[in-house]
């Protein structure tokens, strides 16, 4: 696997990428996507040190590769922290990651959005 900027390697060698202090990091999930689609294991590690994980993730039909999935996960993040800015923890969509990331997401949303961003135009920056 090849990593360009913004990614590295993180501490487990996983892709990763450094938003706010914390190291968010993808994989594939050992357990299967449903209908035909890649399901992702994401890992938040936190700057206060609090470790997060989930494999809910799932690309949409056909499949994806880890950059799609980060693009997912950072969608997914923002949409929690601009829920959270405006409801707490009662926003629509606060309540997609424990509090803690949720809280964490709504204070980096600039930097989330420009990672985001800088992913969605320019492919190929994990190569597998």
């Amino acid at each position: 696997m090849k990593l360009t900027q913004p990614f590295s390697i993180s501490s487990r060698l996983l892709p990763a990428l450094t938003i706010g202090g914390a190291t968010i990091q993808l994989e594939y999930a050992m357990r299967e996507g449903r209908e035909g689609r890649t399901r992702y294991q994401w890992i938040i590690d936190l700057p206060d040190g609090t470790e997060h994980t989930g494999n809910d993730l799932q690309s949409g039909c056909q499949g994806g590769n880890l950059q799609e999935g980060f693009q997912s996960l950072l969608s997914f993040l923002a949409a929690a922290g601009e829920s959270y800015r405006y409801k707490a923890m009662d926003g629509e969509n606060s309540d997609l990651f424990p509090e803690p990331i949720t809280l964490w997401a709504s204070l980096n949303a600039d930097e989330i959005g420009m990672a985001s961003l800088e992913l969605e135009e320019t492919p190929g920056l994990i190569e597998e």
